[in-house]
């Protein structure tokens, strides 16, 4: 267990650190946007500044985020860290405003990820915006489905108790769902079978019995979590 929680906060704060590189990244790319000096040829344009290819480093920054904080956020993942790469860009392209180093109308070679053309401040900054309530919207969405397959609300706020579980019977009842017979043994060891309706996505694999102890044998009580972790053999 103590192995496992060293673990686990080092992969919070590699998380935290990651999650400022992306922010770090994103915003001086865009403050320094207007700064950057191209130079062009016959076979395109290049520039030595780091602004140009910070937009680069800043997506591998983006995915390597994504992989570590999958773990704590599950499919809240890409929503979120779309909306901080996002932000972080706002937050440069507004300080450089602030300061005079550009103007709303000003027109800007700025590559976010892929070249898009020459366009004003403000349309970067109006279509920053715009992916930002996107990406909130699927990081809301994701973490209402991940929060409903992994059955937290029961588990940490209501005070459910949890058994590994086995599924017998599958009997489809709708798109994806069907009914079950979950098998399980309580905290006492004793035994019970309770129907129940799941997802496809609980079949073959491990899933826990989230159950209210007073009464394990209530099918309106009793509901099928799959766990984000297999178990420990």
């Amino acid at each position: 267990m103590r192995a496992r929680t060293y673990g686990q906060a080092l992969r919070a704060l590699a998380c935290g650190l990651m999650a400022w590189q992306v922010w770090l990244v994103f915003r001086v790319s865009a403050y320094d946007a207007v700064m950057i000096d191209w130079s062009c040829d016959s076979q395109g344009c290049g520039s030595d500044d780091f602004a140009s290819a910070a937009p680069l480093l800043g997506g591998a920054s983006v995915l390597a985020l994504g992989f570590l904080a999958a773990r704590f956020l599950h499919r809240a993942t890409p929503g979120c860290v779309v909306a901080l790469a996002a932000l972080a860009n706002v937050s440069g392209w507004r300080e450089a405003l602030d300061e005079g180093r550009a103007a709303e109308g000003t027109r800007v070679d700025w590559p976010l990820l892929l070249p898009f053309g020459r366009l004003s401040v403000a349309q970067w900054l109006t279509s920053l915006w715009v992916i930002t309530a996107v990406a909130v919207l699927c990081a809301v969405w994701g973490a209402a489905f991940s929060v409903r397959r992994t059955a937290a609300v029961l588990r940490y706020f209501r005070g459910r108790a949890t058994a590994e579980a086995e599924l017998s019977g599958w009997q489809r009842t709708g798109r994806g769902r069907g009914a079950v017979t979950v098998r399980f043994e309580d905290g006492r060891g004793v035994a019970y079978e309770v129907p129940t309706v799941v997802e496809m996505a609980a079949l073959g694999r491990p899933v826990l019995a989230v159950y209210d102890e007073a009464r394990p044998e209530d099918p309106a009580t009793t509901r099928v979590a799959i766990p984000r972790k297999r178990f420990p053999q």
